[in-house]
């Protein structure tokens, strides 16, 4: 039979040990390193523990460690999955100053075109565009068009280019994307000329300079300052209401005596069909220079 007092001497160098333990300050910067490197990158425990384990726990090293993999098998994964269809995704719209870039990037399902990721991608990609110095200064409007290769080899802010930008992300999201043609408008400082743009219809993420959707416009006009408006409509108002009948009516020129159904100013205002666009354009001074429509998949 057990004595009841032959347990006593091993509880007290049990207590003795619990009573001396404590958490080593490398254990506590490991834990801490780990919640903060899955916090700023998104990657699962396992991955980030391989990352800091490769990286002597060392936390920007690691960061650096997951971006250098990621790009790696986000290519691998890019090659794999290009020939899969990307018929869905956004086309962004940024008027900021004088400058306005329309780009697109796709993918394959609408799901992941209204991924915050997706947007954010979109974002950069627009705001790269834009960027962009005016080759020309000698034109009032200049308009430039670049082939999805030239946008591939632009330059983010991070000196990332935007092909690299896109494979990583094939690697996280897991579907294919691809970038597409983008288009940028200078207007020459003391022109007179204003940009306006409008994305329809706006998917969340949209702001009040960059906006989001599956057809876009971006116009460029003059104004007087000095016509009459429809009553409750500022310029701002007006204007963006222009782009929206652009994208539904899609003209194709401005005016043409001869084709009057695709002609801009010919064409019954989409707000109010009394009116035609000529007309209200004449009567609020405002004079339409050039006009872009485009929707996902296609230019036009």
């Amino acid at each position: 039979m057990l004595c009841r007092f032959s347990l006593r001497p091993a509880l007290c160098l049990y207590n003795q040990s619990v009573a001396n333990f404590h958490i080593s300050p490398a254990f506590a910067n490991s834990k801490s390193n780990l919640a903060a490197l899955r916090k700023k990158t998104g990657y699962s425990l396992s991955i980030c523990k391989k990352a800091l384990s490769e990286s002597e726990n060392d936390l920007q090293r690691a960061e650096g460690w997951l971006k250098e993999q990621a790009q790696a098998q986000g290519w691998a994964k890019a090659q794999k999955l290009q020939g899969r269809n990307t018929t869905q995704g956004l086309l962004g719209v940024l008027v900021q100053e004088n400058s306005a870039a329309m780009v697109e990037l796709n993918c394959e399902t609408d799901f992941v075109a209204r991924n915050k990721k997706f947007i954010s991608i979109l974002e950069t990609l627009a705001n790269t565009c834009a960027s962009l110095p005016v080759l020309d200064t000698s034109e009032s409007l200049s308009r430039s068009t670049l082939s999805s290769t030239e946008v591939g080899l632009l330059k983010t802010e991070d000196d990332q280019t935007i092909a690299d930008l896109v494979a990583l992300n094939i690697g996280q999201i897991g579907e294919n994307m691809a970038f597409g043609d983008a288009d940028v408008f200078h207007s020459k400082s003391g022109s007179g000329i204003k940009l306006v743009g409008l994305a329809h219809p706006q998917v969340a993420g949209s702001k009040e300079k960059i906006k989001f959707g599956r057809y876009t416009a971006v116009m460029a006009y003059t104004s007087t300052g000095e016509g009459t408006l429809p009553d409750g409509l500022t310029e701002e108002h007006l204007t963006l209401q222009l782009c929206q009948h652009i994208i539904g009516m899609a003209p194709t020129c401005i005016k043409d005596e001869e084709d009057k159904e695709n002609s801009l100013y010919h064409q019954v205002f989409l707000m109010d069909e009394d009116l035609k666009v000529g007309d209200l354009t004449a009567a609020a001074g405002i004079n339409i220079i050039s006009f872009l429509r485009r929707e996902v998949g296609r230019r036009g």
